[in-house]
C-alpha cells in the first residue's frame, strides 16, 4: 500500500488480540509475560519474540489504556500505531484467506443525500453562510452554526454508499481515525482500496436522517433537508429499499497496483 488514508487502530488491535489468543487478562512487567484469555479455558502467554508483545509493552510504558474497544482508548502513540499497522498488514493475507476480512478494490464512494454522513461532510461549510441567506431557506429550524459540533458528539461512525459496476456496498467509517488530515469529503475523489469487516446489512432508506432518528425504514415521501440546494451539489440518487451489505472499514489507502 503506497499511502494510508484511514486506519481504525482500535478495531485492528481487537483483531490482533483475537488472533493472538483473546483478551488481555494479566501483564507481568518484570518477566515480560502477557497472559491472554481466549475461547478455550485457561490462558496463553505471548512470547517475547512476537510483534504483538511490543505493542503491549509500549502501551504500558506510555501508560496507554488497554481497553481498545473504542478509538479514544486505543493504543494511540505514533510508534505503537505504526507497529499495529505493520502487524495488521502482515496478518492481512491470513485474515483474507479465512474470510475474516474482505478487500474492496475499485469502489467509488459518496454520501447519500439527506443522510448524517452527507450533513457531516458539508456542515463545516454552513458556518460561512449568513443567517438570512437564501441558500438556507427551508431549514431555518436547524442550528447550522453548531451542527458540526453536535454531530461530532452524537455520532462516531458515518456510512457511505460504495459502487463498482453493478455491485453496491455500504462502508462505515470512524470519523476520528483518518490519517494525514484527510476527511470524509476527500473519499469520493480518490481511488482507494479498503480492508473491511462485514457487520450486517441495511437499506439506503435506513441511512436517511429522519429514518435514523425514528428507527423506521419508511419509503414514503417525507420532508427532508435540502442540502443539495444548500451546497449546490448535483446528481444525488433517490434511495431504494434493497438490503445492502454493511462493512466496517479497518484500513483504507492507495494500493500498490491501482484498479
Amino acid at each position: 500500500m503506497k499511502k494510508i488514508i484511514y486506519f481504525d487502530e482500535g478495531s485492528a488491535t481487537d483483531i490482533l488480540l483475537m488472533e493472538h489468543g483473546g483478551q488481555i487478562t494479566e501483564i507481568n512487567e518484570q518477566t515480560g509475560s502477557v497472559s491472554l484469555k481466549g475461547n478455550a479455558e485457561g490462558s496463553v502467554d505471548v512470547g517475547a519474540g512476537t510483534g504483538f508483545l511490543t505493542i503491549v509493552k509500549a502501551a504500558f510504558s506510555t501508560k496507554v489504556s488497554t481497553s481498545v474497544s473504542h478509538e479514544k482508548d486505543s493504543l494511540a502513540t505514533k510508534t505503537v500505531t505504526n507497529t499495529i499497522l505493520t502487524d495488521f498488514l502482515t496478518l492481512k493475507g491470513k485474515l483474507l484467506d479465512e474470510k475474516k476480512v474482505v478487500e474492496l478494490k475499485g469502489y467509488k464512494v459518496y454520501a447519500l443525500k439527506d443522510s448524517f454522513a452527507y450533513l457531516k461532510m458539508y456542515a463545516p461549510y454552513m458556518k460561512i453562510l449568513k443567517e438570512d441567506s437564501g441558500a438556507i431557506e427551508g431549514i431555518q429550524d436547524f442550528n447550522l452554526q453548531n451542527v458540526d459540533e453536535i454531530l461530532s458528539a452524537a455520532k462516531g461512525y458515518y456510512e457511505l454508499l460504495a459502487f463498482k459496476g453493478e455491485d453496491k456496498a455500504i462502508l462505515r467509517f470512524n470519523i476520528n481515525v483518518f490519517k494525514n488530515a484527510y476527511m470524509l469529503t476527500d473519499l469520493p475523489k480518490m481511488n482507494l482500496m479498503y480492508i473491511a469487516v462485514e457487520v450486517g446489512d441495511c437499506t439506503e432508506n435506513e441511512l436517511l436522517i429522519q429514518n435514523e432518528l425514528s428507527g423506521s425504514n419508511s419509503t414514503a415521501p417525507q420532508e427532508t433537508i435540502d442540502i443539495d440546494r444548500l451546497m449546490d451539489v448535483q446528481g444525488a440518487n433517490i434511495p431504494n429499499n434493497n438490503r445492502i451489505k454493511l462493512y466496517d472499514v479497518i484500513l483504507g489507502g492507495v494500493g500498490n497496483n491501482e484498479i
